[in-house]
């Protein structure tokens, strides 16, 4: 199942997997999509939007897994947590302005287009939680790879496309001598737990709590 840095052409199917993946999801679809039946496009489109940005800012890598035919089946981004100190000045400058122009882009064409999808009162609860939990990437785990999405598409899950998208982070965080670190969905821990990850914490409070899931694990890998 051969895994490779996604191409701008591979965002509107990647974004068709995670739709499909997270269909019933009680966090992305549930709270913050609660009309994504109504509107499959407008969901769909949603996670366009998020992964143009990602796509385009440095401090992500944007994984796709493909099958047999090149259809692209699952997707990961991974995260390089504080990869900004790691720029000389120009990069520095560069990926800043990408990311702003990336943000007013998005954020333009979201007032233009409204997501009917979602719920507009829950679309900042993600980073509402993050003051709550960030405690826990201090000190020796300030500096790690952090899996910000997995998804397979259901009619390849099971199929080994996440064992590679995850493995591929875990490697990366083993070259560097950092730790690896995700927040896993309500039944995945096992999953990852295969992979040397290891519950700290929980990320189901505040406006997460009742929300099913929510572990917080890190793999502190070494070289």
């Amino acid at each position: 199942m051969p895994i490779r840095q996604a191409h701008y052409s591979d965002l509107r199917p990647a974004a068709e997997v995670a739709a499909a993946a997270f269909l019933e999801d009680e966090l992305f679809g549930e709270l913050m999509h609660p009309y994504r039946h109504q509107y499959p496009e407008d969901f769909i489109h949603a996670w366009q939007q998020d992964f143009r940005a990602k796509w385009l800012q440095r401090a992500y890598v944007f994984l796709v897994a493909v099958d047999d035919n090149g259809k692209v089946v699952g997707l990961a981004t991974w995260e390089r947590d504080l990869i900004w100190g790691t720029l000389d000045g120009t990069d520095y400058v560069i990926g800043k302005l990408i990311y702003q122009l990336v943000s007013w882009y998005t954020g333009l064409e979201r007032r233009i287009w409204p997501n009917r999808a979602a719920d507009p009162s829950k679309a900042n609860v993600l980073d509402e939680s993050k003051p709550l939990i960030e405690h826990h990437w201090s000190g020796s785990r300030e500096q790690n790879w952090y899996l910000d999405l997995l998804a397979v598409h259901p009619k390849y899950q099971g199929q080994m496309y996440g064992r590679g998208l995850v493995q591929w982070g875990v490697n990366e965080a083993k070259q560097e001598g950092v730790c690896a670190s995700l927040i896993s969905a309500s039944g995945k821990e096992r999953f990852y737990g295969r992979f040397g990850f290891v519950e700290v914490g929980r990320a189901n409070v505040g406006p997460l709590s009742g929300i099913d899931g929510g572990a917080i694990m890190f793999n502190d890998v070494k070289a």
